[in-house]
């Protein structure tokens, strides 16, 4: 943890300011020591990470403890430089920047990000070309810890074990929040959602990514098979998921199409012709397969589909209904099979 990060901090408890206690540093980094707010909440530096996350509850541990041992057996094959420009490219392309020159110019306006659950950082070391801005990378799950191994040295990053739905920062603080691919692991994506716009300045833009509802035989078969892995031991449940991994991988093997010559309502299925895994991927199962070839990042998205405990999917009308209620200005919105892409201003 930089010494610079105390002075952004507020307590998640009571919204005071902290100070620093009994602190151990190596060079301008501090390894360990505690955090102690005005009114006497104290918070644990462990190994350069500020660590405010308190909630016990079943449902919450379930979930980060899914994504904590993910980022431990996968975390190598996510770093990987060409995974890392498929996803960069995927992030400028949903959220509507197209290239990252404009992404780039985009953020040389922004001056406080918050990175709404960072992962292993990749996301926290995109955000952070400007260096005029400082970005706070939070994440609940231990995969903070491999964000910071790899990220931790950049100046203007600064990453925490918090959960975004009680963040120790002081209302209206941020000009850019990022929220990708996180809030569908919440308690309740919708609220997470709201409370997370309460932390943008005015005129500061929120971008989130949300799970789209799928159709309706696959929505059965997630919410059935879900119920079953969910309960399973870690050990189970990665097995099961490389069961599903070993499933589209033969269906992709396979090359074939098929071909739908009518919509199918009823089933949300549209005309067209499909890659077959494609085809039962989108419509029927979760048997995730890469299109790289990779075994173990698609056992990995097999994993954190079906082990975490929180994994809710929304309708578009929801989402454009979240941000009318916060009085967030929808400035670009782009549906996909997958999942929802927003970006809002806010006009509080």
């Amino acid at each position: 943890m930089k010494s610079i990060l105390v002075n952004y901090l507020a307590c998640p408890e009571c919204g005071k300011g902290f100070t620093l206690k009994s602190q151990i540093s190596k060079g301008t980094e501090i390894i360990e020591g505690r955090l102690v707010c005005t009114k006497g909440h104290k918070f644990s530096i462990i190994r350069g990470i500020p660590r405010f996350v308190v909630d016990k509850t079943a449902g919450f541990v379930k979930t980060e403890d899914a994504f904590s041992s993910k980022w431990k057996k996968f975390n190598k094959t996510y770093h990987e430089k060409k995974w890392l420009l498929h996803q960069q490219n995927w992030f400028l392309d949903r959220f509507g920047w197209n290239n990252l020159k404009n992404f780039n110019k985009f953020l040389k306006t922004r001056t406080l990000i918050l990175d709404a659950g960072t992962g292993i950082g990749n996301s926290a070391k995109l955000f952070s070309t400007n260096p005029d801005a400082q970005v706070f990378a939070i994440d609940a799950s231990a995969s903070v810890e491999f964000a910071y191994k790899r990220y931790g040295a950049t100046p203007n990053i600064h990453f925490l074990q918090a959960d975004l739905r009680k963040l120790p920062f002081k209302k209206q603080f941020f000009d850019f929040i990022c929220s990708d691919q996180v809030l569908h692991h919440t308690k309740d994506t919708e609220t997470s959602f709201k409370y997370l716009t309460k932390f943008l300045q005015k005129s500061g833009l929120v971008s989130i990514y949300v799970y789209n509802k799928k159709a309706p035989m696959r929505e059965y078969a997630d919410t059935y098979i879900r119920e079953f892995t969910t309960n399973m031991s870690e050990k189970e449940c990665i097995e099961f998921s490389k069961d599903m991994t070993y499933l589209g991988k033969s269906l992709s093997q396979l090359k074939k199409k098929i071909t739908i010559p009518r919509d199918i309502p009823v089933l949300k299925i549209k005309k067209g012709t499909y890659d077959v895994q494609r085809f039962i991927y989108w419509y029927f199962l979760k048997c995730f397969w890469a299109e790289d070839g990779n075994f173990e990042r698609s056992v990995g998205v097999n994993f954190d589909w079906y082990f975490p405990k929180f994994a809710y999917r929304h309708t578009p009308e929801e989402v454009r209904k979240w941000f009318k209620d916060v009085k967030v200005k929808i400035t670009h919105f782009k549906e996909i099979e997958s999942g929802i892409s927003v970006n809002g201003k806010s006009s509080n």
